[in-house]
């Protein structure tokens, strides 16, 4: 009996390597958030969260054996939440000095093109300096940065919105004379609104920008933020991530 046994444990000893060489590690986990309902980058669609940014963010975390655990918020909430340690980081947020001295400004993930938005009859024809703002109300969304002239710009009348959508609708009451916004979001949002007849985007852009994710200033957010980092300037090198912002606008 101890013949067999003392043979058998080599055997079982050698079972259980071969069972633990064949189990693919732990994933690490990362809680990050962003805005809720921010079609195309990021939306729940039949349950599951899926986007342009959610995609890249993915799909780059997964070449380093993380997953994502995606907190949809709106967005004061997000970054409130981001600020008080309870995200690991944040996404999608545009560039400022502050925001790259604050905090660990990873990517780009992509380029965005933040526009004006009017009535189809509105006798605005362009807005090519933040001085043709003056006399205008200008619908914003509560929280998010545009560009910098334009958000320290004291003088702009700005009327202030949870979401795009609810700045479209604003638009469309008379709440505002002008809305501001990302180009490929507001076209989402005014093409499911059935607006497209009714509403039109002005041809100067007020600027072209990327957009980050965000991680804290301390030794795990570093951490995060370095190896992110490499994944995602990886994924730009290839063209992968040219590849996935084609496929969802071909969509």
């Amino acid at each position: 009996m101890k013949t067999l046994l003392a043979k058998a444990i080599p055997v079982l000893a050698a079972i259980c390597c071969c069972a633990n060489l064949a189990k693919p590690g732990n994933a690490e986990v990362w809680v990050v958030g962003s805005m809720e309902g921010f079609a195309p980058f990021n939306y729940t669609v039949d349950g599951q969260y899926r986007g342009i940014d959610v995609q890249i963010l993915n799909e780059a975390a997964e070449k380093i054996n993380v997953e994502l655990e995606h907190r949809p918020l709106p967005w004061n909430r997000a970054l409130l939440d981001f600020n008080a340690g309870n995200l690991d980081a944040v996404f999608q947020l545009a560039p400022t000095r502050e925001r790259f001295e604050k905090w660990n400004m990873v990517g780009p993930l992509r380029r965005t093109k933040t526009v004006y938005v009017t009535l189809i009859d509105s006798p605005i024809e362009d807005i090519r300096s933040l001085n043709e703002l003056d006399g205008l109300i200008v619908g914003v969304v509560s929280g998010f940065t545009y560009e910098d002239s334009f958000d320290r710009h004291p003088d702009i009348a700005r009327e202030m919105s949870k979401d795009d959508f609810t700045n479209i609708l604003k638009l469309m009451l008379g709440r505002s004379d002008v809305i501001v916004g990302g180009r490929a979001t507001l076209a989402h949002i005014i093409d499911d609104m059935g607006l497209t007849e009714k509403l039109r985007f002005l041809p100067t852009p007020l600027v072209e920008q990327e957009r980050y994710i965000a991680f804290p200033r301390d030794g795990d957010g570093d951490d995060m933020a370095n190896r992110l980092q490499g994944s995602l300037s990886a994924m730009h090198s290839s063209g992968r991530i040219r590849e996935i912002v084609q496929e969802h606008f071909e969509e």
